[in-house]
């Protein structure tokens, strides 16, 4: 049983005090994950946002925290988001005071300027075969979903959440990022059927164990193209 969520945080808009991207329409979105404490060996390209979709330690270490935020702060991007994996959530290791160098999201959203695009960045769950309350929180104006473990059917080797997809089909994001499935690292966007237009990536990049072997996805977002159209509210989807 999950219990109660707790409530939705506010709107959190800002940057860190890094410098404003540019307020071209096709904003370039890098996306990591599973890292388990070798970021260090990923080659991470530059871009407007860079998105690490949880697993940034391993087994959720204190160490890894602090080398993780330090390594943040050496990148470029103008804005860095970071939610939970399974390691983090586990060991409850407190990362919103201590991860300074990026917006650490769980239950609740940022605004990106110049773009006006809210990324919604969830904790992490397990697949459940009822309805999961927290991702009825996800706000319905989300253009961007940060969830570590990815919807089902997408990038999950037949391991994703259905629920998850019932609330993704609901809100019609224009991209949803996750990971924790090492080896179904990639990204698909359906150009039919109840999921068209929607931009699925399982950033991994741990292959082989615990050793980096995917590389970073990037997306660039066409925000002169309308987002994914609306579909009537799903009922829960049967795993």
């Amino acid at each position: 049983t999950l219990g109660t969520p707790p409530s939705t945080p506010g709107t959190t808009p800002g940057t860190l005090g890094s410098p404003p991207p540019s307020a071209a329409p096709h904003p370039t979105i890098v996306c990591i994950s599973d890292t388990h404490n070798c970021h260090r060996d990923v080659a991470v390209p530059p871009g407007d946002v860079l998105i690490h979709a949880g697993d940034w330690t391993r087994f959720g270490k204190e160490e890894h925290l602090r080398d993780f935020n330090a390594w943040l702060g050496t990148l470029p991007h103008p804005h860095k988001i970071v939610v939970n994996g399974n390691h983090e959530q586990n060991a409850r290791l407190g990362a919103a005071a201590h991860l300074t160098n990026a917006t650490f999201l769980e239950q609740g959203s940022i605004i990106l300027e110049p773009w006006g695009l809210k990324v919604y960045g969830t904790q992490f769950c397990w697949p459940c075969q009822g309805r999961n309350p927290y991702w009825d929180q996800i706000e319905p104006d989300t253009d961007i979903i940060v969830t570590h473990g990815p919807a089902k059917g997408y990038v999950d080797k037949g391991t994703g959440c259905a629920d998850l997809l019932r609330r993704v089909r609901e809100v019609r994001p224009r991209l949803v990022v996750s990971g924790h499935i090492h080896e179904a690292h990639g990204e698909v966007k359906p150009p039919s059927g109840p999921d068209a237009g929607i931009h699925f990536v399982n950033a991994a990049n741990c292959r082989n164990g615990y050793r980096a072997g995917w590389e970073a996805i990037t997306v660039t977002l066409d925000l002169s193209a309308p987002r994914p159209p609306a579909t009537a509210p799903s009922q829960c989807i049967v795993a």
